[in-house]
């Protein structure tokens, strides 16, 4: 038993946040620390294991932007969706927190959710792993990127990372077991607070831990993975429920959003689509049903079953219910693309952009309507327009580069490509890319400064 909680433990540091500061008891250099941040950020962009969804992505981000609100935390969160079919979640470098696909669909209520992240906010906001890795000069910057990177998305045995970093740190020490313990406590109380602030059950955090306690506890199935990294003892538990206090929120409460985020990531992580619609045919039968989340994820089931006319009525259905609600904008102009009503798509999601201008949900959405309908260059300059947005973004990067191509922009289109791989640190497959851009855009002085530019600053 002391030998689990021990790996625990250890590995419990690597799950907590490494932040850009400088900071006095940090082992690494300013440039080490952006070195390993830059690393991780690449890997997880460029990782099939990644929900690369806008509108779950913003649903989350928002969540994670009003709890973060009510804290100091630096830097901003920033929350990204691993499919995972373990509860976890995982606060990697510079503030970027995994969240596991199964871990959401577990909550039951949105403070439950809340709590999870407000508990892995607090971890960043505290610089644990700084503290505990005081003494220590562990693995090189790119090599620590890599193991967490490889953790968080699920390619790293957790048994094999905690051998690795083991043997990398060495001397792990009773002391440190209780500083880890320490940490766990610290991170209930501010996150504790956090979620009363912020407007959210604070009852969540305990709940939440306490049922994934009674599972391990009380059934032949393994521990939950969030239990082997947050280790939860009866001491804790009782620390946070004192922590409480008097709460004036009687029954919980989750917003339509939250709701509609879970049985989206339901459908696009399912692969059984015929016993996913039989669920939703057993808990909302008829199209009248008042519960609008199970209809809107049996809307999307019979997207991914290729039945669009059953798809489209539920969602025009639910359009009647809340004209604005961009879950239903975005699915609906999925069907009706798919019907090759393409004008109706893009008229739809035009007037949704004139009330949300920058939605990354709603462009990415009438950029795949515009290809759709061949299309090319409005869908060029769609994803363009994104890409100066969020030029970060690899998913975005690519559809550009695609996108170039088809309205046969060939010199952009490699261009655009060799940016995608250096956001993915493959700096020689971009210069390759970037010289046989410069091959194709002789005519286009301005092209080309730009092709010499990225040249010479990747060399």
């Amino acid at each position: 038993m002391g030998q689990d909680v021990k790996k625990s433990a250890f590995f419990l540091l690597f799950l907590m946040a490494i932040t850009q500061s400088a900071i006095a008891y940090t082992p690494y250099s300013n440039r080490e620390l952006d070195e390993v941040e830059k690393e991780f950020v690449a890997q997880i962009n460029h990782a099939q294991g990644v929900l690369k969804d806008p509108l779950t992505h913003q649903y989350i981000n928002q969540l994670g932007s009003r709890l973060s609100a009510q804290s100091d935390v630096t830097p901003k969160p920033d929350f990204f969706i691993v499919k995972s079919n373990e509860i976890n979640a995982f606060a990697g470098p510079g503030g970027h927190i995994g969240l596991n696909t199964m871990l959401i669909l577990t909550s039951e209520h949105e403070s439950e959710l809340a709590a999870v992240m407000a508990h892995e906010i607090a971890h960043v906001r505290q610089h644990h792993l700084y503290h505990m890795l005081e003494h220590h000069k562990h693995m090189q910057a790119p090599m620590l990127a890599s193991l967490l990177a490889g953790i968080a998305l699920g390619m790293i045995n957790p048994a094999l990372g905690q051998g690795a970093m083991m043997a990398t740190l060495g001397g792990f020490a009773q002391d440190s077991i209780n500083f880890i313990r320490a940490n766990e406590k610290e991170a209930d109380r501010i996150g504790i607070d956090m979620l009363k602030r912020a407007g959210f059950d604070p009852r969540g955090m305990v709940n939440f831990f306490k049922r994934m306690h009674e599972v391990s506890r009380y059934s032949s199935v393994k521990v939950p993975e969030i239990l082997r990294t947050h280790p939860l003892d009866d001491n804790r538990v009782a620390e946070a429920e004192s922590r409480l206090g008097d709460s004036l929120i009687t029954t919980p409460n989750s917003s339509l959003a939250y709701s509609l985020t879970k049985e989206r990531i339901r459908n696009l992580t399912s692969k059984q689509p015929k016993k996913l619609l039989d669920r939703y045919e057993d808990l909302c039968p008829q199209i009248e049903s008042t519960n609008e989340s199970c209809l809107y994820g049996k809307a999307m089931t019979y997207l991914s079953l290729n039945k669009i006319n059953e798809a489209y009525a539920i969602l025009k259905s639910l359009e009647a219910l809340d004209r604005h609600n961009l879950f239903y904008s975005v699915s609906l102009s999925e069907a009706e693309s798919k019907l090759k009503h393409h004008e109706e798509a893009i008229q739809r999601l035009k007037t949704e952009l004139e009330t949300h201008p920058e939605n990354q949900a709603l462009m990415m959405a009438l950029a795949e309507t515009y290809s759709d309908a061949g299309m090319s260059d409005k869908a060029a300059y769609a994803y363009l327009k994104m890409h100066r947005t969020h030029p970060k973004n690899i998913a975005i990067c690519h559809r550009l580069a695609q996108a170039q191509s088809e309205n046969k922009e060939k010199a952009y289109a490699y261009f655009t490509l060799a940016e995608c791989n250096i956001l993915e640190r493959n700096n020689k497959e971009a210069k390759r890319l970037l010289k046989h851009a410069l091959s194709l855009s002789k005519k286009n002085k301005y092209l080309k400064a730009r092709i010499e530019a990225k040249l010479d600053e990747i060399s």
